[in-house]
């Protein structure tokens, strides 16, 4: 029964420390709520930070549940008290259930999202791309970081731009420019300011105003080369992949990481199910003799 003991106890860790993961990347959301730009091309008519702040409380909510959980399963496993463990796995398998529905559901969710993105986005950028007070300014600031983000431009290429509302509105009004100033080749480029290491995070929560939104403010390094039509003239200048695989592959993988995050979790609370089982069997066995 000893064995049985540390095992549970050693089971219990590992959802405390899986818990205390989805808490830092809860966490790690909030501080970072630029991903909310790119999730706005995936779900339409929501503001960016409505999405990322649901899924980042979400997950803060998992972590407690799950820290909560670990506690009470090495309590459990210290105490070795039959009501106890049968308390205990009923939690494990409540928490069992939540994740792997959560995980369908999101694998559905994405698949669905996947299924229609390529027209939808289309259509935006043709109709609703631009910065006057008549367009849809949470996808045009998040089609402005996708580009930046990922050096891309439009959603197949930056011939996407020609004959849109966005390029016409520019004849109109004698600012002819061939692309937004995100598809060009930038100064203040991702590597330099929007990177994910936990230090430039830190950096950009405690001195917000510096560089603030590079994206909304971008600084070609040659924005006369990069407007050049003829494909000659801009080469170098203008990034000239579309935006559409680059999104697409990012959702992909973060949709990926989180229910592989869910799987493992649940896995190892399976194993804690069995270890508890085995150990409830053993001290009523104790106790029949």
């Amino acid at each position: 029964m000893k064995y049985l003991k540390v095992a549970l106890f050693t089971f219990n860790l590992l959802i405390w420390l899986a818990g205390c993961t989805v808490l830092v990347i809860g966490a790690w959301l909030l501080l970072e709520p630029s991903k909310g730009h790119i999730l706005n091309l995936f779900v339409p008519d929501i503001k960016p930070h409505e999405t990322i702040n649901l899924i980042a409380y979400s997950l803060l909510g998992l972590g407690f549940i799950v820290l909560t959980v670990g506690f009470f399963g090495c309590r459990a496993a210290l105490r070795g008290n039959q009501c106890i463990l049968a308390t205990y796995m009923s939690m494990l398998i409540a928490l069992i259930i939540t994740e792997l529905v959560t995980a369908a559901i999101g694998g559905l969710m994405t698949f669905q999202i996947l299924s229609d993105l390529e027209e939808r986005l289309s259509n935006k950028l043709k109709v609703d791309y631009g910065h006057d007070s008549t367009s849809d300014l949470p996808f045009s600031h998040s089609l402005d970081f996708a580009q930046y983000k990922f050096n891309c431009c439009g959603i197949y290429g930056d011939d996407d731009y020609n004959g849109t509302a966005w390029w016409r509105d520019g004849q109109i009004s004698g600012n002819k420019r061939q692309v937004p100033l995100t598809c060009c080749v930038l100064k203040n480029s991702e590597n330099k300011n929007t990177g994910s290491s936990p230090m430039s995070v830190v950096s950009r929560v405690f001195h917000k105003n510096l560089n603030e939104k590079p994206w909304l403010h971008p600084q070609p390094k040659d924005e006369a080369a990069c407007q050049v039509e003829d494909e000659e003239g801009h080469e170098g200048y203008r990034h000239k992949e579309g935006c559409l695989g680059k999104v697409t592959n990012w959702l992909q993988c973060e949709s990926f990481t989180l229910v592989f995050l869910g799987m493992a979790m649940a896995g190892i609370q399976t194993f804690g199910i069995i270890t508890s089982a085995f150990l409830c069997r053993t001290i009523r066995d104790m106790q029949e003799e």
